[in-house]
């Protein structure tokens, strides 16, 4: 008898965590679990140029200081050189300030000089999401930003107006994330000035960026990118009527991650540092022979905006 009670109830158990498992298996075939975001598609707001699907935290705080050098151009018939050590002595500069009002929308504020400010904002429109209900294959964030020039006009005699000084971006960046280590970026672009040369040369300029990321190790990643114009290439655009030709962006270069503090490295053809002017006003043809090229480098420090709840000594 005991022997028998014994079996029935290591049968009864048996059976109990059989159907325990099968009524499991079909909770989770019914309510597969939530998608993750994909997260660290690129290491900053910018792959070089161009900017990437990330964007601020909440409350955090991005501080970013852009230089770009003269053409390095090693062409010994060519007045740069080691004349002003490869393009060291020109430089332009930008500081910015990026806010994170939530974890999607950030807003921003920068300065080149030369007179040109700017103001931005980046949305997540969607994100990437792997692994459950709800996935989506790329991140789609939508960027616009407004340049002000500042600098004096150049005919003062005639009647100018704010509105002139005035130029708008709109852009829409597709991102993936393929693996743990190569990222892919697309980006249509429209540029529009309120104000051109003349009339044969068109207020907005259309343009599609493709940028990528390899990463090489923990916290170092190799960018590359390329900015064709759709419209209105190789047209002297100049609104001070100097007649410059202008050509397609291309950058490559190196993130280096040192705690809060991104390092961006690179050569590029284009000097400008908002999207006004290294999609439509870049004069520096891409030139690997004479390695036509512009030293530049970024460096971003992120801080936290939060108040401490740290006690207090």
């Amino acid at each position: 008898m005991k022997k028998f009670t014994l079996i029935l109830i290591t049968i009864i158990i048996s059976y109990t965590a059989f159907a325990q498992d099968d009524m499991l298996s079909m909770m989770q075939k019914e309510m597969p679990s939530k998608a993750a975001p994909v997260f660290a598609t690129f290491k900053s707001t910018r792959i070089v140029n161009l900017q990437s699907n990330e964007t601020m935290k909440k409350k955090q705080l991005d501080f970013r200081i852009q230089h770009r050098f003269s053409p390095t151009n090693i062409n010994k018939d060519n007045v740069y050189g080691l004349y002003d050590m490869f393009g060291l002595d020109g430089a332009k500069m930008r500081m910015s300030l990026d806010y994170g009002i939530t974890d999607k929308i950030m807003v921003g504020v920068g300065r080149t000089n030369g007179g040109m400010y700017d103001l931005s904002v980046k949305a997540k429109l969607f994100e990437q999401k792997t692994k459950g209900k709800g996935t989506f294959p790329l991140s789609i964030d939508y960027f616009t930003n407004m340049g002000i020039n500042t600098t004096t006009w150049a005919d003062n005699s005639r009647q100018n107006f704010l509105t002139s000084r005035l130029t708008f971006v709109h852009q829409l960046i597709f991102a993936r994330k393929f693996n743990e280590w190569i990222s892919f970026a697309i980006t249509p672009t429209v540029v529009h000035h309120n104000l051109v040369y003349n009339s044969s040369v068109p207020n907005d300029i259309y343009a599609i960026g493709v940028g990528a990321s390899i990463k090489m190790t923990r916290s170092t990643r190799f960018n590359i990118e390329y900015i064709p114009r759709l419209n209105g290439r190789d047209q002297p655009t100049a609104l001070d009527g100097s007649g410059a030709t202008y050509f397609d962006s291309f950058a490559i270069g190196f993130d280096i991650e040192t705690g809060g503090h991104v390092f961006q490295l690179h050569f590029a053809n284009s000097q400008g540092l908002i999207e006004q002017q290294f999609i439509t006003e870049n004069t520096t043809k891409l030139d690997f022979k004479n390695f036509a090229f512009r030293l530049g480098f970024n460096i971003s420090r992120t801080f936290s905006m939060e108040k401490s709840t740290a006690p207090k000594n």
